[in-house]
C-alpha cells in the first residue's frame, strides 16, 4: 500500500491524530502541515532505489542505439525482445544511481543534508572516477582534481559539456529527501546540480527534483494520470519561459493533448526529433545524443504517455531513443517513490533483490554491497535533519510534521551569463592532421571521438574569435605537445597525469583577449611513442 492512499483532509488536532496511533500520511490543510509516517515513507524510499535500478537496467540495452530515424517503436519491446530487467542480484550500480548514492554517503559522513562545495569535491575525488564517468561529470571531476569547486565546475567558461544530461540523472534524490517541499529540495540540490549543469540543463534537473518532492502530495483517490499532470504543471511553472526546456515541455504536452490515440507516442517522438534535432527551435541546437534538451523532451513523452503506469512509462522511455537509460531511471525512481517497494513487488509479482553493488562503479565506499533497506533507513535520518533544520518542522511519534506553504516555488531566475563558446570537435573537417588517427566510440571523450597522434604528429586549425581553449585526453601514459598560435610559440604542455581515477578530458590550454580576427592554432607532438590527443577546441566569438 503506498503512502498516498492514506491522504485525506482532516480537521482535528495533531495531538488527537497521534493519540490514535495512525501510521500514514495526512494532509491537514493546504496551509497547515503535512504529517508523514516515517515507516511508510521508508517503503517509498526503497521503491525509489528499486524503481531507479529497474529503469536504469531496462533502458541500458537501447542507450544510444537509435539516435535518429528509424527509431524504435512499441513493436521492439516485449517478450523475446527488449524487455524489463528484474533479476539482478545484487543490483549493479550505474551512473543513474551511483552518484546519488555517493551524495547520500557524503551527507551521512558530513552529518548534513546541505553539502558545501568542498564537501562535494572531496566526495567526488574519493569515490567517483574513471572509467565509468562521462561528458559533464568527467569535465567537472577533472576540474575538482585541479582545485576548482562547484558551482564553477559547471560554468560554460570551464565546462564544455555543461549543456549535457548529467545532472538530470544524479540529483533526483534531493527531491525525495524534501517530501512535499520543492523549495527545500531545490535548496539541497542546488550545488550538486551546479556541479555539472548550468542554465537549461540546470532547469531540467530542477524539474525532476520538484517532481520527486511533490510525489508525496499525489492523491490516490484521484486519477494517478491526472495527479502526475498536476504536479508536472507545477514543475513546468518553475522553468523560465525563455528556456528551450520550457518549450520542449509545452510542445510535448500540447502534442499529447491533441493526439487522439494515446498509444501512439511515437508520433510525438518523431515530431520532437524533427523540431529539435533536425531543425533549430527555441534556441536549442542539437549537439549529441546525450544533450540535456533532447533527452528532457524524450522523458516528458514517456511521462505523459505512460499516464502513471510504471510498465508503460518505462517501455516508452526505453524505446524513445537517444540516451534512453536516463529517462527510464528517472521515471522508474519517481514512480517507485510514488508507489513504494511493496507495490512494485505486487505489480511485477516478483521477489526482487534488495542488494546494491556500489563497488561495481565507485570507489572507497564503506560497503561494497549495500541494500535498499539500510539505504532507506539512513535516508530517513537525513530527512529528520531536513525537516527540523530546513523546514522548521518537527518529529512526533515517528511522524514528520512538515509546514506547508501555498507558494513553495517561483519561476527560476533567468540571470545567467550568455554562453559565447563554440565547440569544434576533433573530427571536424576544419582540422588538418599529420600522424593523427581519429578513433571512434571513445566514450570518455567529449563527442565519442578522439584524435590520437604518435611521434612528431601535427595538427592545425584556423578559426575566428577572441579566445580559444584546447581540451585533450590526459592520461598516465600520454606524451607532450608544443602549441603555436599565429606562428608564435606558446609553450610545451605535458598531457600525462598521476591520477588513477581521472584527468581525462582536460583543458590543456587557454588564450583570451585575442584580436577578433582569423587565427591559426598549430599543435606538434613530441618524438616519443606515447600518445598525444586532441578532444576539442572551443572558440569564443
Amino acid at each position: 500500500m503506498h503512502v498516498l492512499s492514506f491522504i485525506f483532509s482532516i480537521s482535528f488536532s495533531i495531538f488527537n491524530l497521534f493519540s490514535e496511533q495512525q501510521t500514514a500520511v495526512y494532509r491537514l490543510s493546504t496551509t497547515d502541515s503535512l504529517v508523514i509516517s516515517k515507516s511508510e515513507y521508508k517503503d517509498h524510499l526503497m521503491g525509489f532505489w528499486l524503481g531507479s535500478c529497474i529503469g536504469n537496467w531496462t533502458g541500458l540495452p537501447t542507450e544510444n542505439r537509435r539516435v535518429d530515424f528509424p527509431f524504435f517503436t512499441d513493436d521492439d519491446f516485449g517478450e523475446g525482445k527488449f524487455n524489463f530487467v528484474l533479476d539482478q542480484d545484487p543490483w549493479g550500480a550505474d551512473d543513474d544511481t551511483d552518484i546519488e548514492y555517493i551524495y547520500q554517503l557524503a551527507m551521512e559522513q558530513n552529518n548534513s543534508p546541505l553539502l558545501s562545495p568542498s564537501q562535494i569535491s572531496a566526495a567526488w575525488q574519493k569515490h567517483i572516477g574513471l572509467p565509468l564517468l562521462w561528458v559533464s561529470n568527467l569535465a567537472a571531476l577533472t576540474q575538482m582534481q585541479n582545485g576548482t569547486l562547484p558551482p564553477d565546475t559547471s560554468h560554460p567558461d570551464n565546462n564544455p559539456m555543461w549543456e549535457m544530461i548529467d545532472a538530470q540523472l544524479t540529483t533526483e534524490l534531493f527531491g525525495a529527501f524534501a517530501p512535499s517541499r520543492p523549495d527545500v529540495g531545490l535548496k539541497l540540490a542546488h550545488l550538486p546540480i551546479r556541479t555539472t549543469a548550468y542554465a537549461h540543463s540546470k532547469w531540467a534537473a530542477e524539474f525532476y527534483v520538484i517532481m520527486h518532492s511533490l510525489a508525496v502530495t499525489i492523491d490516490s483517490d484521484k486519477s494517478r494520470k491526472d495527479e502526475i499532470l498536476r504536479i508536472s504543471e507545477i514543475a513546468r511553472e518553475y522553468i523560465p519561459n525563455s528556456s528551450y526546456i520550457a518549450d520542449m515541455y509545452d510542445f510535448v504536452y500540447d502534442s499529447y493533448l491533441k493526439n487522439p490515440d494515446k498509444n501512439d507516442w511515437e508520433k510525438t517522438r518523431d515530431m520532437v526529433a524533427n523540431r529539435y534535432q533536425y531543425n533549430n527551435n527555441a534556441g536549442y541546437i542539437y549537439q549529441y545524443p546525450w544533450d540535456s534538451g533532447i533527452n528532457f523532451a524524450a522523458s516528458i513523452i514517456s511521462l505523459l504517455y505512460g499516464e502513471g503506469d510504471f510498465k508503460r512509462t518505462l517501455a516508452i522511455a526505453s524505446m524513445c531513443g537517444w540516451d534512453s537509460d536516463n529517462p527510464t531511471a528517472t521515471w522508474g525512481g519517481f514512480l517507485g517513490l510514488l508507489m513504494g517497494f511493496d507495490e512494485l513487488k505486487e505489480l511485477f509479482n516478483y521477489n526482487f533483490s534488495t542488494s546494491y553493488n556500489i563497488a561495481r562503479t565507485r570507489y572507497n565506499t564503506p560497503l561494497k554491497i549495500d541494500n535498499f533497506n539500510d539505504m532507506a533507513d539512513r535516508g530517513l535520518k537525513l530527512i529528520d535533519a531536513v525537516v527540523q533544520k530546513e523546514m522548521n518542522g518537527s518529529i512526533k511519534n515517528e511522524h514528520w510534521v512538515i509546514p506547508q506553504f501555498k507558494d513553495q516555488v517561483s519561476m527560476a531566475s533567468t540571470i545567467v551569463e550568455e554562453n559565447q563558446w563554440q565547440t569544434i570537435e576533433d573530427d571536424d573537417r576544419a582540422w588538418t592532421y599529420i600522424g593523427f588517427e581519429t578513433e571512434q566510440e571513445q566514450w570518455n571523450a567529449s563527442g565519442a571521438t578522439l584524435s590520437v597522434g604518435q611521434s612528431n604528429c601535427s595538427a592545425e586549425i584556423t578559426f575566428e574569435g577572441k579566445a580559444i581553449q584546447l581540451f585533450s585526453y590526459r592520461s598516465i601514459d600520454s606524451g607532450s605537445i608544443k602549441i603555436y598560435l599565429d606562428d608564435e610559440f606558446i609553450g610545451d604542455f605535458d598531457l600525462s597525469t598521476t591520477e588513477t581515477y581521472g584527468q581525462y578530458y582536460f583543458k590543456v590550454f587557454e588564450k583570451t583577449a585575442l584580436e577578433h580576427k582569423s587565427h591559426r592554432l598549430k599543435i606538434i607532438g613530441d618524438n616519443s611513442d606515447k600518445p598525444k590527443s586532441i578532444d576539442l577546441i572551443r572558440i569564443k566569438n
